[in-house]
Formats: C-alpha cells, sequence, structure tokens
C-alpha cells in the first residue's frame, strides 16, 4: 500500500509542484486585456503580461486588444513534452494578413532578483583608487571630466620630461575619446601644461589625423621641449610636404612666432589686436558659433586678465565662458590676477570651478 502511494506521489510530483511564468507582449505597444481560464487577469489594458506562479501544465488564455481584435488559445507549458518547472514561457501577439495570433518567443529561467536590492555599501574603503596618488599632477576625473595640472616650472624652463605614468594616462583617454575634437583637446592640455621631449610629442601626434592641428600642437608644445636639440625628429610625425616645410619655417622664426603659450607670454597683445578679437566674437549671435571662433583665433594672442574678463563677456553662458577661460589662462600674462575675472559668471558653481581649475594649475 506505502509502495502504491510513493509511486503516485512521484508521478503526481511534477504536476503538483511545478511553477512556471508565461509573459505576453504586443511588440507594437498596442494595449489588450488579457483572460485566464475565464477570468480577467488585468482590469487596466497594458502592452506586456506576466502571469506568474501557474501551477498547471496547461492554461487557457483570450487576449482583447483595444482595438477590438482577440485571439483565445490554450497554451502548454512543457518543453519538449514534458513538465517542466521555475521555467519563463514568452509569447508576442502579432498580426498576420489582418488576424491576431499569439507567437511563441522560447523559453528561458526565471531569474529572482537580488536581496537586498541595492546592495550594502563595501566594508573595504575604495575611495583611494579615484584619488591622484598615482598619476602625481597630470590630471584627475571629476563628473567624468578631466581636470589638468599646471607642471611648468614656475621659471619657465624645462628639464625634464613629464613621467611615463602621464603618458600612459593619456593613451588611456585617447582610447576612451569619442571624437577627434576630444582628442585634440586632452593632447592640447597635455601640451599645455607638461614638460615635454620629442619621443614623447611624437606619441601625442600620432594620435591627431590632421595636419593642420599637429602643427598647433609643435607651437604649443614647442617652448615646453626638453631636448630641442632633437626637435628636426619631429618631421616623422608628418606625411605632407607643405606641412614638414611649414615646420621647418616655424624652427627658423620660433622667437618671433606669433603663438605664445604658457611661461612664453610675457607681454600682452597690442590693444588693437585684442579689440578686434572682440568685435570678431560680438557678430555671432549664439555662443556656439561664438567659440568656434574663439577657438580658432584666441592662440595667436596673450592676455592680460583684464582682455579676458572683456573677451568672456561676449559670451552668454557660463559653460562657454569656463571653457574659454581654461584655454586663455595659458595666454594670461598676470595669473596671480585671473581668479578676478569670476564675476563675469552668474552661477556660484562656476566660479567654484573656475578657483579649482587655477589651484590645479599653481605648484
Amino acid at each position: 500500500m506505502r509502495l502504491n502511494v510513493l509511486i503516485l506521489l512521484l508521478f503526481l510530483s511534477p504536476v503538483l509542484f511545478c511553477q512556471n511564468n508565461l509573459n505576453v507582449v504586443n511588440l507594437k505597444g498596442e494595449l489588450f486585456k488579457v483572460y485566464v481560464n475565464g477570468q480577467q487577469f488585468n482590469s487596466v489594458s497594458q502592452a506586456g503580461v506576466s502571469i506568474q506562479n501557474i501551477k498547471t501544465d496547461k492554461v487557457s488564455i483570450k487576449i482583447e486588444l483595444d482595438t477590438k481584435q482577440s485571439v483565445e488559445n490554450i497554451i502548454y507549458l512543457l518543453d519538449k513534452g514534458r513538465p517542466v518547472n521555475n521555467k519563463e514561457f514568452n509569447y508576442t501577439i502579432e498580426t498576420v494578413k489582418g488576424k491576431t495570433i499569439l507567437v511563441f518567443g522560447g523559453i528561458s529561467e526565471i531569474l529572482p532578483l537580488p536581496d537586498p536590492l541595492i546592495p550594502a555599501p563595501p566594508v573595504i574603503d575604495t575611495t583611494s583608487k579615484y584619488r591622484n596618488n598615482v598619476l602625481g599632477h597630470y590630471c584627475e576625473l571629476k563628473d567624468s571630466k578631466p581636470i589638468y595640472f599646471n607642471n611648468i616650472p614656475k621659471t619657465g624652463a624645462c628639464a625634464a620630461p613629464m613621467p611615463l605614468a602621464y603618458l600612459n594616462y593619456l593613451n588611456l583617454l585617447m582610447v576612451k575619446a569619442q571624437s577627434d575634437d576630444d582628442k585634440y583637446l586632452i593632447a592640447e592640455n597635455t601640451c599645455n601644461n607638461n614638460c615635454i621631449s620629442v619621443s614623447q610629442l611624437n606619441k601625442i601626434l600620432s594620435y591627431i589625423p590632421y595636419e593642420l592641428e599637429k602643427l598647433k600642437l609643435v607651437r604649443i608644445a614647442y617652448f615646453h621641449l626638453t631636448d630641442n636639440y632633437n626637435k628636426n625628429n619631429l618631421d616623422s610625425a608628418f606625411k605632407l610636404e607643405a606641412s614638414k616645410s611649414e615646420l621647418g619655417t616655424f624652427f627658423k622664426n620660433s622667437e618671433d612666432y606669433k603663438i605664445k603659450t604658457g611661461a612664453s607670454c610675457k607681454e600682452s597683445s597690442a590693444e588693437n589686436e585684442i579689440n578686434a578679437l572682440v568685435d570678431k566674437l560680438s557678430i555671432y549671435n549664439n555662443d556656439s558659433e561664438r567659440f568656434a571662433v574663439f577657438k580658432k583665433s584666441y592662440a595667436d594672442y596673450c592676455y592680460t586678465s583684464q582682455h579676458i574678463k572683456t573677451i568672456l563677456s561676449k559670451f552668454i553662458h557660463d559653460r562657454e565662458k569656463l571653457d574659454a577661460g581654461k584655454l586663455l589662462y595659458f595666454h594670461c600674462i598676470d595669473k596671480d590676477k585671473f581668479t578676478e575675472i569670476a564675476d563675469v559668471f552668474s552661477y556660484n558653481t562656476s566660479i567654484a570651478e573656475l578657483n579649482e581649475f587655477v589651484a590645479k594649475q599653481k605648484n
């Protein structure tokens, strides 16, 4: 007798203890109601319904779309004809030749939600991983944006090139960069802020696709080269003869060249030159166009903090004012007064970001 009961339980156990889910989705987003074994399941029409904890191998389903179309089926919750447990059966509602049908979409495991949903904070403090204790003063990330440090000696004379760790981190930033403009910005900041060897500059130039921009970077980095006697090796970074000729011309006239950066800016450009730049920026109606023109022209001059204040006042939004101000910092001849330009900003958060940037530039 006991043996018969045991056999009966073994036979019935897949039926008694099976527990599966049935998911029905309308991929077009059309709303519908579901009736399960004659009982209405959802009182409010939905585009997707999940019927959970079904303990039988088959279920009668009726779908009524808000468009008045309907379909009725018996769904068998079996895998290759055998009862299963803890599975999700997925069906989609489709329209074929004007007729609404249910289409089988597959079977998957029911994965439980993590408990708790929000994990507890780590016992080990990992914040040190984000501190700038490995990369020295190359840059640090804030809100996913790199903030660069100025590593040029206050004397302006570069003796030793930046550490290899800085170049390695530049490589990582370049790989993650989304556009050529982003790559140029990384290269420009690196050349503005660091003493660089010719071999390091060649590596930086290898990430820049356009030779005109490569020439701009050479003009920026030239005053920070630690082995100026190797400058002719930069010729290998250029393919066009016109670019190589322009590079040679720059080397011959570098001391008198108009573009001055970092420690090279000792005197401000002529007032009429600065005023011409200000007038050019005043022509445009929006900051986007104004900033594009600014980027093409600003590196030709050296500025006082008052000049910079006048230029930034031509921009409407703090975002462009900050971006322009950070670029102009490297051409400012009185950096000790640079924070006085804070008056042009509308928000305290912008002023705080400006002050933080300036702090990064001081050794």
